[in-house]
Parts: C-alpha cells; sequence; structure tokens
C-alpha cells in the first residue's frame, strides 16, 4: 500500500510542471527502481485507468490530447486539465460526481450536450476557441460558468440554470456581444463580467434582481458611437477625440476607409522593385490621362466604359479590375474582371485601392494602368465611390465622372430585369444612390461631370451606335479626358501642383487643363479623329522619352 502511495505522487509530480531542477533531481535520487519504472511511463496517461477511486485529478501543463481515461474513474469529483491540447469537448464518459472542472488553455472549439453531468458545479472554459455557449440546459447545479477569452457571438439554453456568477469578460481576444440576450432568464446570477465586448443592450437585465455586480469594461467605445451626445461616461469627462475614435472604430467615414486603404497600398508599393512606368510623362504639368467612372451598382458604368473603348478605341483602352467574386453570366475573365480567390488577392499586394462591396473584393493594380499607358492609351475605369476616394489620394490625377439614377422604381426594374443579382443587393444598391446623391452636393466640384438618367441606357447593353445627345456627351467625357493644354506657369491656379492634397473636404477645387482655342467639340459623326491622332502622337512620344 505504501509502495503504490508513492508511485502515485511520483506519477502526479511528473504530471505538473517542476518549478526547478534540484527538486526533480533530488526526487529521483529518493526513488527506487520499481518507482523510476512508474515514473518512465506515466507520461503515457492511460495508466491512470487503473486508478478507480480517484477523487481529485489534475494534470494541467503537459500536452495531452485524450482524456479517455477518465471514463474509468467513475468517483471522479474535480478535473483540472487546464494549459493542455484538448480539443475533444468532455471526451469521456461521464463521473456521476463530477462537480468542478476546469479545461482553460485548450483548443476547445465547441460545446456538446451536457446532460449526463448534472452534478456539475463549477466549468472552466476560458482561452479556448468557443464562439456559442450551449448544451448546459440540464445542468441543474451549475452556479459557476467562466468562458473568458473566447469568441463568443451568442448564449442559449441557460434558462434553466442555476448560474450565480457568470464571466464573459475578453481581454485581448475579441468576444463578440452585442447584447444581453439569452441571460434575462438568470434569476439568481449575482455577479455577471461582460468587460471588453460591444455590448449595445442591456435589456432584460432589469429584471434579475439578485444581480449584484456587473463589469462593462472597455465597452465604453462602443458606447460612445452608439450615444454620440453623451458628456459623461463612468463619471468621467468624454473628450471629443474619444467620440471620433468611437466613429472611426465602428462606422469609419468613407474618407478615413479610403485613407487607410491607401496607406496599405502604398505600403505594398513601397516593397515592390522601383522603375520608371509608362504613366510618366515629360511635363509635370501634364499628368497622364485617365477617365474615371463611378456610380451605384448595376448603373451602367462598365458598360459605359466598354463602349467608350470600343467605339472610340484610338483614344482609350479599358482597365480590368481584379475581383474575389464569381463571374456573372457573360462576363470574360481578363476582359470584364480579372477573377481570382481571396488568397490570390491578398497575395497580389500591387494594387492602387482596394474596396470590399458586398462581400467581395475589388481591387486595380498599377500594372492595369501601366499595360494601357504602354499602348499609347489613355485608361477607362470603373469603380465604387470608396475606390474613387482612395484613387484621389494616389499621384494620378484622372477626371471622374458620376452615372447616377434619378428614378429609383426604373433603375430597380432594370437590375431585376438582369437577372443577376439578389433582393438583397438590389436594396443595397438602391440605397447608395442616396449616399452618391449627398457626396456630390455636399462636395461641389468634386466630380469633373455628372451624367443623371432616369434609368441606364439601353444603348450601352446593345451594339447600337450611340445617339445623337449622348455622342456629344461622350465627345465632352474625351476632351475633358484628354486635352492637356500647354499651361504656363503662371496660368496654375494657386495652391494646385501635380502632387496637391486634393482630397475631399480639403477645400482645393481641382481645377481642368483649358482647352485649345482651335479644338471645338466635334460634331456628330465625326468621333474627333484629328483628338485621336494629336494625342497618341503626345502619350507615344512622352512614354519613349
Amino acid at each position: 500500500m505504501e509502495s503504490n502511495s508513492v508511485t502515485a505522487f511520483i506519477g502526479m509530480y511528473s504530471l505538473s510542471s517542476a518549478k526547478n531542477d534540484e527538486q526533480y533531481n533530488s526526487l529521483l535520487s529518493s526513488c527506487d527502481c520499481l518507482l523510476l519504472y512508474y515514473l518512465h511511463i506515466v507520461l503515457d496517461i492511460s495508466v491512470l485507468s487503473n486508478y478507480v477511486h480517484l477523487q481529485k485529478l489534475e494534470l494541467s501543463n503537459n500536452r495531452i490530447t485524450d482524456l479517455s481515461c477518465v471514463s474509468h474513474m467513475p468517483f471522479l469529483v474535480i478535473l483540472d486539465v487546464s494549459h493542455n491540447e484538448i480539443s475533444d469537448f468532455f471526451g469521456f464518459d461521464p463521473p456521476k460526481n463530477l462537480k468542478e472542472v476546469n479545461f482553460s488553455y485548450n483548443i476547445l472549439t465547441q460545446m456538446k450536450d451536457m446532460s449526463a453531468y448534472e452534478a456539475l458545479v463549477k466549468l472552466e472554459l476560458d482561452h479556448n476557441r468557443l464562439k456559442r455557449i450551449h448544451g448546459l440546459e440540464k445542468c441543474c447545479k451549475l452556479t459557476y460558468l467562466s468562458v473568458a477569452h473566447n469568441t463568443i457571438t451568442s448564449i442559449c439554453s441557460l434558462d434553466d440554470v442555476p448560474l450565480k456568477d457568470l464571466n464573459l469578460d475578453n481581454n485581448n481576444r475579441g468576444n463578440h456581444l452585442t447584447s444581453t440576450e439569452g441571460l434575462e432568464n438568470l434569476k439568481r446570477i449575482h455577479t455577471l463580467d461582460l468587460s471588453v465586448n460591444r455590448i449595445s443592450s442591456l435589456a432584460g437585465l432589469n429584471n434579475l434582481h439578485l444581480l449584484g455586480s456587473i463589469n462593462l469594461e472597455r465597452n465604453q467605445k462602443y458606447l460612445l458611437f452608439l450615444i454620440q451626445h453623451l458628456t459623461l461616461l463612468d463619471q468621467e469627462k468624454v473628450t471629443i477625440e474619444e467620440k471620433v475614435l468611437s466613429i472611426n472604430k465602428y462606422d469609419p467615414p468613407l474618407d478615413v476607409v479610403a485613407a487607410r486603404d491607401h496607406m496599405t497600398q502604398l505600403m505594398y508599393q513601397l516593397m515592390q522593385p522601383q522603375h520608371l512606368y509608362d504613366t510618366t510623362l515629360p511635363s509635370a504639368d501634364a499628368p497622364y490621362p485617365m477617365l474615371v467612372l463611378t456610380g451605384p451598382q448595376g448603373c451602367g458604368k462598365r458598360e459605359m466604359a466598354h463602349r467608350l473603348c470600343e467605339d472610340f478605341e484610338d483614344f482609350f483602352a479599358y482597365g480590368s479590375v481584379h475581383t474575389t467574386r464569381e463571374p456573372y453570366f457573360g462576363e470574360v475573365n481578363g476582359s470584364d474582371y480579372h477573377f481570382v480567390s481571396e488568397e490570390e488577392f491578398e497575395l497580389l499586394g500591387a494594387f492602387l485601392q482596394t474596396v470590399q462591396y458586398g462581400g467581395h473584393k475589388y481591387g486595380l493594380s498599377r500594372d492595369a494602368i501601366e499595360d494601357v499607358a504602354r499602348e499609347g492609351l489613355a485608361c477607362c475605369v470603373q469603380m465604387e465611390l470608396e475606390g474613387v476616394l482612395s484613387l484621389k489620394k494616389s499621384i494620378f490625377e484622372p477626371r471622374y465622372i458620376l452615372l447616377i439614377p434619378t428614378i429609383a422604381e426604373n433603375y430597380k426594374a432594370m437590375l431585376r430585369s438582369r437577372n443577376l443579382y439578389t433582393d438583397a443587393q438590389i436594396e443595397a444598391a438602391l440605397s447608395r444612390i442616396e449616399l452618391y446623391d449627398n457626396f456630390n452636393r455636399e462636395r461641389p466640384g468634386f466630380f469633373n461631370n455628372v451624367i443623371r438618367c432616369g434609368t441606364p441606357n439601353p444603348e450601352l447593353f446593345r451594339r447600337e451606335p450611340f445617339s445623337h445627345h449622348n455622342l456629344i456627351s461622350i465627345s465632352f467625357l474625351i476632351m475633358v479626358a484628354l486635352f492637356i493644354g500647354d499651361k504656363q506657369p503662371h496660368q496654375a491656379p494657386a495652391g494646385i501642383t501635380p502632387l496637391s492634397d486634393r482630397r475631399p473636404g480639403s477645400g482645393i477645387k481641382p481645377v481642368l487643363p483649358p482647352i485649345p482655342p482651335e479644338r471645338k467639340t466635334p460634331q456628330v459623326g465625326s468621333p474627333l479623329p484629328s483628338l485621336s491622332r494629336r494625342h497618341r502622337r503626345h502619350v507615344q512620344a512622352s512614354t519613349q522619352g
């Protein structure tokens, strides 16, 4: 009996972390050969299956992955397997009297039905990878539950659980709880820790009459975002900077999103080999000509860009954008978009701007523009407003054209008729009409031209020539994009240089270069032939130089 007890002691010691080598060596020197034999094989914890009368088992700070031996311990009361590599939640037959379990610091990802663990009183699941709390509805004696430092998003089936202490604290991992839904029926709860989450509503907690302590630490930023008129929070004065930071974190303005994207893409560009690009022209006052069409989804900007590049091929070539979405019916890879996977998109690292829209990513690469410039043509691209704001911060100075539907019902009917978009996508596109309209109204001069239409023109989707009215409008677009006047130094507006800060709201209005007096708007049937030759000579000479 004495030998068995000493063996158990050595086994328990070897399974826990020795604090120093002297203690470990001292233990070895005091053991006989029989005890050393048990010490050698104890790392295989299956040997513990023979200890059927164990009531307390501590196996912390090891690399244990299997707990099947616990199935042979029907009298076990306390189990501590923290700081291991366990992925199977309660992967053993339930001991009848198991009351306290510690699974902290493991790799658990999912809970399971705990109906067989009716005696459980205390459960610790901190520092795992759990996303949902469930399966505890039959634990009629559970009074303490801790799931801190996980990624919890929902809580359910706790109505009949007599919890008194519930810890949902996160600190660094980022629990994503936004409300107290699922906690309103914890009638016996006394202590509740919801720190470091995104709690925006405490509805239901007013009926928890025994609740004496609640911790909402570091939820303040989200509360400031929700209630912008607050002046005091937790008895401390709220500063303007804190309110701005809360908005920038949870609902950043378009300018902030664009600035972050530009900063990211600029860092990637600095990591690329540097050389002289084809878009670099000899004169600083003559930037490379570009035309950017923007507007809500399905407004016809991509179709118009293609028609411009096809019908005026002496002036324009299309710059294809990369995207992570699947191609729609009829779309051609490399022509409409460059369709890539999420991983390929992230690894490219050669974009001028990127946008996330509708759950997919879109990005305009530098190569897309350089390929067009190499042909001696102006680049025509299309993008969403977020992309325009990001591109506006780059070294390029495109001409921006806004296409905006004016009759929402016609626009909605057109989107449905194309059979490409879901109802959610259509509603999102409709909601952005107001965004574009307000943006244009609040920032006059931001867009070089605005084309308003009751519905995207069917001519864009057919192979028919443009009408008289549209041809005149398109001729104007070409002049805006391609006429680079010979500005004299004294003609340059004050404060404007090729690298001027022309960001929205900067107070600097972009000024178009003057159109030479000998050039006039071409008439219908004469789509600017002389302009083509002039432009091609200008760009080709610059790229060769």
